[in-house]
């Protein structure tokens, strides 16, 4: 995470104004989108141990029952109660890396845009 911070900070410090500025604002959020791609595969293998867990917790709270069906049923929803809160954390942090992913690929296409508006401006000025 500390590396994704240092190019938020540095890209923070761009300005979109200047063009080897802007291109340098689109590399980093490059590299950025890279790491947050990792993290967000990351966050889907903890999602998917989580979710292990959890049913493993709830075959365990089964067999270890006695009663009927109705009885084991509730007893492994009892026994599996914090593996689910950790799933569904779990499933919250899939979400967000998500979300952060496809946020950064439009930043990217917004900048690359406002690049190429910068340069037909830019030129435009040389022309005159």
């Amino acid at each position: 995470m500390s590396k994704l911070n240092e190019i938020y900070e540095a890209i923070e410090q761009l300005n979109d104004e200047i063009p080897a500025q802007l291109s340098k604002k689109i590399t980093l959020y490059s590299q950025a989108l890279m790491l947050i791609g990792r993290y967000h595969a990351a966050a889907v293998n903890a999602h998917g141990i989580a979710y292990a867990n959890r049913k493993k917790v709830w075959g365990q709270a089964i067999l270890d029952s006695k009663g009927t069906a109705k009885d084991k049923e509730a007893a492994a929803e009892v026994a599996s109660y914090d593996a689910r809160v950790r799933e569904a954390r779990a499933e919250m942090e899939v979400w967000e890396w998500r979300r952060a992913f496809e946020s950064t690929q439009e930043i990217i296409q917004a900048l690359k845009i406002e690049q190429r508006t910068l340069m037909v401006e830019y030129n435009g000025r040389d022309g005159q």
